[in-house]
């Protein structure tokens, strides 16, 4: 794995552990899928609200298999995990990351243009906890042709780069709001 590969993974996960408490548990995924939701304003039930809660249950399980039976993983563990077993799993993408980054697409697009603008992606990150500075940075990364707008597939290759991508100057290694050093 590569430092730029660690740096987002890890950037991922401290993202998700809500509790802040360097494990990451199935009540954290749920917790981080309710305040996704929340930012999001999906009503409880909808069927962007259940992709995420699904994907998200996904995600936990797919991990719980390579870790075991503990009901916490260490989160530099997680990180371990995914960058040895799971990120060049088209399964794992396909069940998980893949249907949160069209839904939260879809739902950020909110005049259903098929593209989103700064304002609409800064959502993203605001409800991550992160600061419109780092998301707008991160857009301006995002936006390789500097139209102002983002595509579904734009969206969808960085989001997949993020995890993948060992190039520190790719727009995915700015998806989680760090920036490449």
């Amino acid at each position: 794995m590569t430092t730029q590969q660690h740096r987002n993974l890890a950037a991922m996960f401290e993202i998700f552990d809500v509790t802040a408490d360097g494990y990451l548990t199935v009540d954290d995924f749920a917790a981080h899928a309710k305040s996704t939701c929340g930012a999001l304003r999906l009503a409880d039930g909808s069927p962007h609200w259940t992709t995420i809660h699904t994907a998200l249950d996904a995600w936990w399980e797919h991990l719980r298999a390579h870790w075991g039976d503990d009901d916490r993983i260490p989160t530099p563990v997680c990180v371990t995990i995914m960058a040895e077993e799971l990120v060049d799993d088209p399964v794992f993408f396909d069940a998980t990351v893949g249907p949160i980054a069209r839904t939260v697409f879809q739902v950020l697009d909110a005049d259903g243009d098929e593209s989103i603008t700064a304002a609409e992606y800064t959502a993203v990150y605001l409800a991550s906890g992160l600061t419109e500075e780092i998301a707008l940075g991160a857009f301006a990364q995002i936006d390789a042709d500097g139209d102002g707008r983002i595509d579904t597939g734009e969206f969808v290759a960085v989001v997949r780069e993020a995890f993948t991508s060992t190039d520190p100057d790719a727009p995915g290694a700015w998806f989680f709001g760090v920036r490449p050093s």
